[in-house]
């Protein structure tokens, strides 16, 4: 034989014979620490690296690990990193009869040269745990201990001075009933640092005046505590404001503790522009507009306004729109008949007031020809069943999941069998000439261990018991069913956010322990009542709505011009595209025209994102490829911007309204007064309408100040805006 050959065969021999010396080793010592139950791997030793940050995507966690070490993510696979740590290269990173000597120690201390530089200290509490486990023979310990939920105090707000701190405590409760104080392995991070910074002993410092979250993490579970300073010294202020139902109710317990003075009721004017732009997706008319002013005194006209606009066919134009965001329907991906098909059942749903939780129930089970049946195309969104779990939780959740997709998720609690359990109810749906069947196969794997995932909820423990039928129907019993939280909550935030600016919760798809609500009383209550009001979408809107915190004016105070998300005034929102759009046809009564479309079609009202608008595009519509939560990703800025100060359909629609105005003959106050009530919704004040009197007394052309007017009206901030 070789001498190479031999000494490399010899090597190898080498490596056997030490790796199972090591393994009769570990097993004699294991058997000690399983008498002792000293040690868990899982719940002791893991989080010790994770607070080390051994297991970070930038370390040893990173998708091919570093130096030839490799660990999961964030610890989301203990028995792999044990097996790894313990016995990869015949055991070499561990050393039973002189536990110190470890490499698996010396290398974060930096006795030996480490890339990652020192990540624990040779004093620390952290190295004398390892040491222990390893002397104790490095066992796995217990398979069935596992933390079950984790606890931080306090909770439910800590307000303090900018500069002050505190230190938050962490508690982890264990599968064996047993509570340990996890305080220093926990990980902290601030959701906002520009108002209360964390470090790594859970020291909370506050920095400037607000409210944020403190995300807390240990041993695969996650929670949150809320940190700010009011947003002025001094006793509690006492608010004499009334209330209209429990949103006000619950908006001014935080206020108070805020110590942030709400604004005053806004007026007619801005109230009714406000709630046409919010229910109906248009400005109010003028004759709408003068009708509700010239009525200063009247008892309930607020009201009268809110059932009207509720009962209008242009509500459900309007929030078939926002439906058909949420769900993404598209021609390009559904085909024509597909989308017609799916916006006309959609329509229909919102015409005939059906409970979402019944809409959803219909979308979940959906089975047929999807150019015919609409809720089919639903199913659509992807053909692989990940994708799809995906798009569902994301959708009617408000739950990410992707991140659970290849390991357990770094900021919430799903892990990556949650993930796949969740996917396996979409294993048998697929496809066959554009109709929606259920095969009697079809599951979903796991991406390591290729075991077969059967069908679970989110959240829960029990399985799917495999019986005849459609997996889709446990899944929507689920879903729909009063007692879950997810559903209700994640529709009743989606709907705040689009009635009040921005969500109880932001971004509205990531509701999760970590991302608490800015007021979780209002979002449980919120939850609460549109349950009880059987998922009835008119009267959670009309619920918020006929609110004193909808209708306070957007004017702010002293204090409250630093509040962006406690609701103590109105917030100014951008114009949607299509209704911005519709607001310049409105106010200059030249419509747009639509390629496959009648006269007069309103942009809200169009079934696909994929019609042809250049001002549609331009001011920033969804494409419905994607999630339409942040319409500014999609347009705006510069273009938006020239195309309202030099565009040709812009000056088109000026030009022609100008005429029209012209040729009625109406005195010049009158022509300005109506400019201005078809613009924002109000009559110009004194101040305004004498400069624009003036204007027109001296300048022989009449034309050219009206059209100034009306060009100046529709590139103002006060236009663009819902305010």
């Amino acid at each position: 034989m070789p001498t190479a050959h031999w000494s490399q065969s010899a090597t190898n021999r080498q490596r056997v014979i030490a790796g199972l010396a090591f393994s009769l080793a570990l097993a004699l010592a294991g058997s000690a620490a399983a008498r002792d139950k000293q040690f868990s791997f899982a719940t002791h030793i893991l989080p010790v690296l994770t607070k080390a940050g051994c297991n970070t995507g930038a370390c040893h966690g990173a998708a091919t690990g570093q130096g030839g070490f490799k660990l999961s993510l964030l610890g989301y696979d203990p028995e792999q990193d044990h097996e790894v740590i313990t016995r990869e290269l015949g055991g070499r990173r561990i050393d039973l009869g002189a536990p110190d000597q470890s490499l698996f120690l010396r290398k974060p201390t930096r006795q030996l040269e480490h890339e990652g530089g020192r990540r624990i200290k040779r004093d620390s509490d952290a190295y004398r745990t390892l040491v222990g486990w390893i002397t104790e023979g490095a066992p796995y310990g217990s398979r069935d201990m596992q933390v079950t939920r984790i606890e931080v105090k306090p909770a439910g707000g800590l307000l303090l001075k900018p500069g002050q701190s505190r230190p938050l405590n962490v508690t982890a409760h264990l599968s064996d009933g047993t509570v340990q104080n996890v305080t220093p392995l926990a990980l902290y991070s601030s959701n906002d640092d520009g108002v209360a910074d964390v470090d790594r002993e859970g020291v909370v410092t506050i920095k400037n005046r607000g409210l944020t979250a403190i995300m807390v993490r240990y041993s695969g579970q996650v929670a949150a505590a809320r940190v700010g300073a009011p947003y002025q010294d001094g006793k509690t202020t006492v608010f004499t404001i009334p209330v209209q139902n429990f949103i006000d109710e619950n908006v001014l317990v935080e206020l108070k503790r805020l110590r942030i003075p709400p604004s005053p009721l806004c007026d007619d004017a801005s109230f009714l522009r406000r709630v046409h732009l919010d229910v109906v997706g248009r400005l109010p008319t003028p004759d709408e507009i003068k009708s509700l002013l010239d009525r200063p005194g009247a008892t309930g006209k607020r009201a009268q306004v809110i059932d009207r606009l509720l009962a209008s066919p242009e509500f459900v134009d309007f929030w078939t729109l926002k439906l058909g965001d949420l769900l993404a329907i598209n021609s390009k991906k559904l085909g024509d008949e597909g989308a017609l098909a799916y916006h006309a059942w959609l329509r229909r749903q919102v015409a005939d007031n059906v409970p979402l939780d019944r809409v959803v129930r219909e979308l979940l089970t959906a089975q047929g020809d999807s150019a015919r049946y609409g809720p089919a195309n639903f199913h659509k969104s992807s053909t692989d069943p990940r994708d799809m779990g995906e798009f569902v939780s994301r959708s009617l959740l408000g739950t990410r999941l992707a991140c659970a997709r290849c390991h357990n998720h770094p900021f919430d609690r799903w892990t990556t069998d949650d993930y796949h359990h969740f996917a396996a109810y979409f294993a048998r749906t697929g496809f066959e000439n554009q109709r929606l069947i259920q095969r009697p196969f079809g599951e979903v794997l796991h991406p390591k261990t290729g075991k077969e995932m059967r069908p679970r909820p989110l959240g829960g423990r029990q399985e799917l018991t495999e019986r005849a039928g459609d997996r889709r129907l446990a899944l929507a019993d689920w879903l729909a069913a009063p007692e879950n939280p997810l559903f209700a909550r994640a529709m009743a935030n989606r709907v705040w956010k689009e009635l009040m600016g921005r969500g109880l919760v932001e971004p509205v798809d990531d509701l999760r322990p970590t991302n608490p609500p800015l007021n979780p009383a209002l979002l449980d209550a919120l939850a609460a009542d549109f349950v009880q009001q059987g998922y009835d979408l008119r009267k959670l809107i009309r619920t918020i709505i006929s609110s004193r915190t909808y209708q306070l004016s957007s004017q702010a105070n002293e204090i409250n011009r630093l509040d962006d998300r406690f609701f103590s005034r109105a917030y100014l929102k951008p114009l949607t595209a299509q209704v911005l759009a519709d607001a310049i046809v409105e106010a200059t009564g030249m419509p747009d025209e639509f390629a496959g479309y009648s006269p007069g079609t309103r942009a809200v009202s169009l079934i696909d994102s994929q019609v042809p608008s250049y001002t549609v595009d331009v001011f920033g519509r969804c494409p419905r490829s994607a999630s339409c939560q942040s319409p500014e990703q999609f347009g705006g800025g510069l273009s938006q911007a020239l195309h309202l100060v030099n565009g040709t359909v812009v000056n088109a629609k000026t030009d022609k309204a100008v005429n029209r105005l012209l040729a009625e003959g109406k005195p010049e106050r009158t022509m300005i007064e109506e400019l201005y009530l078809s613009t924002l919704s109000r009559r110009p004040n004194a101040r305004e309408l004498t400069h624009w009197e003036n204007l027109l007394a001296k300048d022989e052309s009449k034309r050219e100040v009206l059209e100034d007017l009306l060009w100046a009206l529709l590139n103002s901030r006060e236009f663009a805006f819902n305010h």
